[in-house]
């Protein structure tokens, strides 16, 4: 009469370890996920800011170049015995402003960039903490 008592003891006790393991399981894969979509969502951050970043420094390349152009025109026109040149150097002065603004922009949010998966790492300490001090 005392055997059936002994297994189901014994039968309950590796069906809880087994119960609790796919439970810890389950939370770490959970936890696990949750990481991964964080770190997606600020890979996506990240590149959307370099491709803003890369329009604003093209921006600024292109105005660059059309003011040497404009500068270099207007240097041949300064050799011509007309007011010709004032527009040209009023071009040329326009541009250089616009690409030291475009440029000063594209610096502003480049510095302003945290960096890349900070938020994912950040999360996985204060992770391994609480493990830590579950302990």
């Amino acid at each position: 009469m005392s055997e059936p008592a002994a297994s189901t003891g014994a039968d309950q006790e590796p069906g809880r370890e087994g119960h609790a393991l796919r439970d810890l399981l389950t939370t770490g894969l959970d936890a696990f996920r949750t990481r991964l979509d964080l770190a997606a969502v600020e890979l996506e951050l990240h590149l959307l800011a370099l491709a803003r970043m890369l329009v604003w420094a093209v921006a600024a390349i292109v105005c660059g170049l059309l003011a040497l152009a404009f500068g270099v025109t207007a240097m041949i026109a300064a050799l011509w015995d007309t007011h010709r040149s004032l527009g040209l150097i009023v071009g040329t002065v326009l541009f250089i402003a616009l690409a030291v603004t475009f440029g000063l922009v594209g610096l502003r949010v480049y510095r302003g960039q945290t960096g890349i998966l900070s938020g994912s790492l950040e999360q996985l300490d204060e992770d391994y903490k609480s493990v830590g001090a579950g302990q």
